[in-house]
């Protein structure tokens, strides 16, 4: 099963990209609040990216010039159960196959993953993006 190989360093990508997009969020989340940084940190480093989310979006869209487009907070939202799928199913639903099915499930599952990695990317590269411009416009770099 080399071929695994693939799947296996693009499954532990993703779950990178999908941390640094959640620490991402809750850190734009405390610059943006009023007050004390490391206190707002605390506020939210224990809560989950949903109610961090939902806060942030919130708050971001107070003024009516939002950081995040309502595109960018629709995929945020869905990190959650791409995640959870990437965690507890993408193995499981080929992995006990056999062949062909094996073959054309793992296959499937391949271009998902890829595409949701692809997707995963690009969104932390934005987060990130507009992480450094938070911090330094409330000056908290």
């Amino acid at each position: 099963m080399a071929y695994l190989d693939e799947f296996h360093r693009v499954v532990g990508d993703t779950i990178l990209e999908c941390q640094r997009i959640e620490h991402d969020i809750k850190l734009i989340y405390a610059g943006m609040l009023k007050g004390n940084f490391d206190r707002n940190i605390k506020i939210v480093e224990n809560k989950s990216l949903g109610t961090v989310l939902a806060l942030l979006e919130t708050l971001d869209n107070s003024d009516q010039k939002p950081y995040f487009h309502q595109e960018d907070y629709r995929l945020l939202y869905e990190i959650k159960d791409i995640r959870n799928w990437l965690v507890h199913k993408s193995y499981m639903e080929f992995v006990y196959l056999k062949e062909p099915q094996w073959d054309d499930m793992y296959q499937q599952n391949r271009q998902k993953l890829l595409n949701f990695n692809a997707r995963m990317c690009n969104l932390a590269n934005t987060v990130e993006e507009i992480r450094l411009k938070i911090m330094e416009m409330y000056n908290r770099a």
